[in-house]
C-alpha cells in the first residue's frame, strides 16, 4: 500500500482532467443525439408481431437513453466535485506561508 505523506496533487492536472471528463460527457450526449433517429424503430407491419417487435426496441432505447442520460450527469458531478476538492485545496495552500 503507497504511504499517504507522499501524495501531491497537481492542480493543473486535476484541470486537464475535469476538462477531459466534461468533453468526454459531451460526445457521449452528442452521439447519442445524433443516433437517436437511427435508434427508433417503426413496425414492419400492422401485424402483431412487428407491432411488438417495434414497440420492445423502442423500448429498450428508452431504457439505453435514459440510463446514457445518468452516466453523463454522473460523469460531469465527478468533474464538478474534482475541481471543488482542488479548488478547495489550492485555496488552503494559498493560505499557508512559508
Amino acid at each position: 500500500m503507497a504511504n499517504a505523506n507522499n501524495f501531491a496533487m497537481q492542480p493543473t492536472e486535476i484541470a486537464d482532467a475535469t476538462k477531459q471528463l466534461d468533453e468526454l460527457a459531451d460526445r457521449v450526449e452528442k452521439l447519442m443525439q445524433t443516433a437517436a433517429p437511427n435508434l427508433t424503430v417503426t413496425a414492419s407491419g400492422r401485424d402483431e408481431v412487428s407491432q411488438r417487435v417495434a414497440s420492445t426496441l423502442n423500448q429498450v432505447h428508452g431504457d439505453f437513453v435514459r440510463a446514457s442520460d445518468q452516466g453523463t450527469n454522473e460523469v460531469r458531478e465527478v468533474a464538478a466535485t474534482l475541481r471543488r476538492h482542488a479548488d478547495g485545496a489550492v485555496s488552503i495552500d494559498q493560505g499557508f506561508a512559508v
